[in-house]
Formats: structure tokens, C-alpha cells, sequence
């Protein structure tokens, strides 16, 4: 019996994570893009391609994204970009959207 909860409980734990993964592109066209997408008429990509160079600019094309970074920068802000509360974007949205950057 406990075997068989601790099985679901897992297999659990892995379907939420597949739906964030999921529902983490979602959430970061929702809330990220107007700022962050590809292209030079975006404020954070502009911002993000003159302070960590051209290959660091458009978010969704790193490959050196960190959950806890993500969620660190999106609670706290850095530089011209504003803290977000949770109110503004859940923990939720933002686990998946930093699941979703971290490729």
C-alpha cells in the first residue's frame, strides 16, 4: 500500500512537471515576450544583447538559464527590469516559465 501510494505520488510529481514544461511556453508568451522576444523593438532583448552580448539577448535561445536564476530576476528585477509580485505572475506561472527556459 504505502509502495503503491509513493509510486503515484511520483508519477504525479512528473505529470505536473510535464504539464509546466507545457504550460511554460504559454506563460512566457503571456508574460515575458512583450519585453523578451526575438527582435530589436523589444526593451529587455535590447537591454539584454548590449549588456551580455548578442548571443545572450533573446531569451528562449540560451542554454545557460537556471530556474533559480529566472525566478530571482522575475521576483527582484535587475537593472530596467521591474520586479514582478505574485500577484502579477504566480509561482506557478513562474516555475513554468522557468522550466521552460531552462532547455
Amino acid at each position: 500500500m504505502k509502495r503503491t501510494l509513493k509510486l503515484s505520488l511520483f508519477l504525479l510529481g512528473l505529470s505536473t512537471l510535464a504539464v509546466q514544461a507545457q504550460d511554460g511556453q504559454a506563460q512566457f508568451q503571456k508574460h515575458c515576450t512583450p519585453c523578451h522576444a526575438p527582435g530589436m523593438n523589444h526593451p529587455g532583448t535590447i537591454q539584454l544583447t548590449l549588456t551580455r552580448g548578442e548571443d545572450n539577448g533573446v531569451l528562449e535561445e540560451r542554454d545557460n538559464l537556471i530556474p533559480v536564476y529566472v525566478k530571482t530576476i522575475v521576483r527582484n528585477g535587475l537593472n530596467a527590469m521591474p520586479a514582478f509580485k505574485p500577484t502579477q505572475v504566480t509561482d506557478a506561472e513562474l516555475d513554468a516559465i522557468a522550466e521552460y527556459l531552462k532547455k
